[in-house]
């Protein structure tokens, strides 16, 4: 058994299978739109999940790190400070350095000094010596109240 199709019965056949290869096509990409979108919207919601579980974690964790910095700042204040008191201290202590520097080259130029005195000194009473023994030497002895030359 032949069907015999005319001419307008084809056309009208290819037509309708055209609408239903596109009606097909476009229910599958509805069923691909429909199953990206689920997936998309699991994505999204894993997202808010792990946003609203971190979100307390990283106030604390602004919260920490501002009391941290605020304890760094009052600790360089407090250190800034005691710098400044400190700072007469040092500049007394330089300048007593200073002092004694001036005080051990004073020292030193004296004990120069002393010593070329004392060397003289040393030397004169030497010659003294010398001369004393000499003298003696020199000097006649006496006999029982005469006097040899």
């Amino acid at each position: 058994m032949a069907i015999k199709l005319q001419k307008g019965g084809e056309a009208d056949l290819v037509i309708q299978i055209s609408a239903a290869v596109a009606a097909t096509a476009f229910v599958v990409l509805v069923v691909a739109v429909v199953v990206s979108l689920r997936k998309l919207n699991q994505t999204l919601d894993s997202v808010d999940t792990t946003l609203n579980e971190v979100r307390p974690k990283v106030e604390a964790l602004a919260d920490d790190s501002r009391k941290t910095l605020e304890e760094a700042r009052q600790l360089i204040n407090g250190v800034n400070r005691k710098t400044e008191q400190t700072e007469p201290l040092f500049e007394s202590i330089q300048s007593m350095g200073e002092g004694l520097r001036e005080l051990s080259s004073s020292i030193t130029r004296t004990a120069s000094t002393q010593k070329e005195r004392l060397g003289n000194v040393t030397a004169l009473v030497s010659s003294g010596m010398d001369l004393l023994r000499k003298w003696r030497l020199d000097k006649p002895v006496r006999k029982k109240g005469k006097r040899v030359k």
